[in-house]
């Protein structure tokens, strides 16, 4: 039994538990937003749509409890479903037809402003003395508004980006080349952001053959430190291109991992075709784990990226088209196409990595941009075909210089092995290391940077794994370098 002091000791308590109680934001439901009543698939839109709305007015999350399999209608005028700080779709599976216009399903995205910045300051890496950017954490995007290189043959100019990630005014990492030349035309947008972790997990997606309109899963914008994992998203065959499943632009610290991505918009018996699974622009410290995508034309197509790695992923290519630093790949099997650079800087490095009717590496010709990088492989298996039997392609376009200053010199890559097992079927009969194609011309100039070759720990196999002679070729044409090539092979 209570007397009166015990009482009068709990009671404050009480009340404190009941305010804290009162002021949690409890979890929403689609079923409270209309989606009990909805018969129509627009109306189950738009359930979806107030239900993620209130929940970001009241600083809470949208709960998918007691609901299995929708199928939606995308509305005229529709927009994307704004998405909170974590969202848990809790096995969500979910058939969206789309005859209205191209868009993400779900986005997560802050908007940016700008901030006048000096090139001087950009290199320095020190933003303290710009309010803006003097406390707390941001993302700075850096955007040169003069082309970096022209896509040849193509109709459009590349432009590069930068993001830069600060803490109280200090950037934590490097642009990958420097901002401050007379070549540059620079313009700074920044994103105020925390440092507290995001997620978006727990989805499979259709998208019906009745589409006439892409519709894209997940945007993210302006984000750091998220979570995307435990997504699947399936698409028929179609004459759709231009894909993007999985978008993600001026971003860091992101890991997407157990993602199954099950074709992609990217054209059927047109001239043109091309579309991605995952559309990656101008991001930093990015990391990819246990992918599994195949799509008629590729899986990654990316620009602007520094730092980044895929992990036990079952891909059939990965480009990073034009201005990237930085890549790894480890235990990834990689079949079907190609690992693809333009104006590519700092290492590739495969760890473990199975490459099986595939190209390791090739630097685009379109982009006219042969830069400077280093290819290291460690312990990995290739498995060559009558297509593809060279580590590096180099395809060519022809003698003319770039205007741009950084990318003048037409430079190939150094090659660091240190254990490959070839298996080469008796059609195969030698392996290039070095294989430029198309337009030989280009072959007139000397090639800089390249001066080390190396190939330790080197096995060649018949497809049964029995040790076979294999002629090994450094050049499949007369290449002439600036530098004496140190070629060794153990």
């Amino acid at each position: 039994m209570f007397n009166d002091d015990s009482m009068k000791k709990l009671l404050p308590l009480i009340v404190l538990c009941a305010a804290h109680l009162a002021g949690a934001a409890q979890p929403v439901s689609p079923l409270d937003y209309g989606l009990r009543e909805a018969t129509t698939g627009i109306g189950r839109y738009y359930a979806l749509y107030n239900a993620h709305t209130e929940a970001l007015a009241r600083g809470t999350t949208v709960s998918y409890a007691g609901i299995d399999t929708l199928e939606l209608e995308l509305p005229p005028a529709w927009r994307s479903i704004p998405l909170g700080r974590h969202t848990d779709f809790g096995g969500l599976v979910l058939y969206v037809t789309n005859t209205v216009k191209h868009g993400a399903l779900f986005s997560l995205s802050t908007a940016g402003a700008t901030v006048d910045l000096d090139k001087a300051t950009v290199d320095g890496l020190d933003f303290t003395a710009v309010p803006e950017l003097a406390t707390g954490t941001r993302l700075l995007r850096l955007y040169d508004q003069k082309p970096w290189t022209e896509r040849r043959g193509f109709g459009y100019m590349a432009y590069r980006s930068d993001l830069l990630v600060l803490h109280d005014g200090v950037a934590a990492n490097t642009p990958v080349m420097p901002w401050n030349t007379d070549s540059t035309q620079l313009k700074a947008t920044y994103y105020v952001v925390d440092t507290a972790a995001k997620s978006v997990r727990g989805l499979t997606m259709h998208r019906t053959k009745a589409s006439t309109f892409r519709t894209y899963c997940l945007s993210v914008s302006g984000q750091y430190n998220v979570l995307v994992e435990d997504m699947h998203v399936t698409t028929p065959r179609s004459r759709m291109i231009a894909d993007g499943v999985f978008s993600i632009g001026n971003s860091a610290d992101i890991v997407v991992r157990d993602i199954t991505v099950d074709g992609t918009y990217s054209g059927y018996g047109r001239s043109r075709n091309y579309g991605y699974a995952f559309s990656l622009n101008n991001c930093y410290n990015t990391r990819y784990e246990r992918i599994r995508a195949h799509g008629n034309w590729g899986v990654f197509g990316s620009n602007n990226m520094s730092h980044t790695e895929l992990v036990d992923c079952d891909i059939d290519r990965f480009d990073i088209h034009c201005y990237g630093r930085d890549v790894s790949l480890h235990r990834c099997y990689l079949h079907g196409r190609q690992t693809i650079f333009g104006s590519m800087y700092g290492t590739v490095l495969f760890d473990s990595c199975r490459f099986e009717d595939y190209v390791p590496v090739r630097i685009r010709s379109s982009y006219n941009a042969y830069t400077p990088f280093d290819v290291v492989m460690h312990d990995c298996t290739f498995r060559l075909t009558m297509a593809h039997h060279a580590l590096v392609s180099i395809m060519l376009l022809d003698t003319a210089d770039n205007p741009r200053p950084e990318l003048r010199e037409k430079c190939w890559p150094n090659l660091y092995v240190d254990g490959l097992v070839v298996e080469a079927p008796w059609t195969v009969r030698r392996l290039d290391i070095y294989d430029p194609i198309d337009n030989l011309d280009d072959l007139q100039r000397e090639i800089g940077y390249l001066s080390t070759v190396r190939l330790r720990g080197l096995r060649t196999t018949n497809t049964r794994g029995r040790d076979r002679d294999l002629p090994l070729r450094l050049f499949s044409h007369q290449v002439k370098t600036k530098h004496t090539v140190d070629y060794t092979v153990e």
